[in-house]
C-alpha cells in the first residue's frame, strides 16, 4: 500500500474560482453582475446604492460595446 498524493478536492459544477472570473470577457462579467444585480432581493436603504452601481453597469456595458470588442 502506497502513498497517496495530495491532490486538491474536485469542484462542483457550476462552482468556480475568482481566476475564473478573470479570465472571462468584459461584456460577459458585467452581464453576470447585472444579472446578480436584478435577481437579489434589496431593502430600501441599500436598493437606493445599487440602483446607482446598476446605472454605472449599464453604462460601462455600452461602453464597451461601442468599443468595438465584438467587431
Amino acid at each position: 500500500m502506497g502513498v497517496q498524493p495530495l491532490r486538491p478536492p474536485a469542484r462542483a459544477e457550476g462552482e468556480m474560482n475568482d481566476t475564473d472570473a478573470r479570465l472571462w470577457h468584459p461584456w460577459l462579467r458585467i452581464n453576470r453582475v447585472l444579472r446578480a444585480m436584478l435577481h437579489t432581493r434589496w431593502c430600501a436603504e441599500a436598493w437606493s446604492v445599487v440602483r446607482i452601481e446598476f446605472r454605472r453597469a449599464l453604462a460601462l456595458r455600452s461602453e464597451i460595446r461601442r468599443a468595438g470588442w465584438f467587431n
